[in-house]
């Protein structure tokens, strides 16, 4: 199966020195090759995700660790389907 992230990944590899500049120990939110927010926190990123994108696909990484090992192992944010049941979710409120 091919990655749903690629292109998201690849821009934060790609791009990864300059978006440390930039956004120095925070999470970004990545859809296509364009950042759409920077959070303190992976949960606001995730949370700004499903608001702007409903159910993904979407990457949430930190510009310090971009492979970030803290991330949830949740099936559903592997396939970029983040918390799609969740409160937060575009067009709640």
């Amino acid at each position: 199966m091919a990655d749903p992230l690629a292109t998201e990944k690849a821009f934060l590899q790609e791009h990864r020195e300059a978006l440390s500049a930039q956004h120095p120990g925070r999470y970004l939110l990545i859809k296509g090759a364009e950042v759409h927010g920077a959070y303190e926190t992976y949960d606001q990123g995730v949370i700004a995700g499903v608001q702007k994108f409903g159910a993904g696909p979407f990457l949430v990484r930190s510009v310090l660790q971009p492979e970030d090992s803290e991330a949830p192992k949740i099936p559903a944010l592997a396939v970029g389907m983040p918390l799609s049941a969740h409160p937060y979710r575009a067009g709640s409120s």
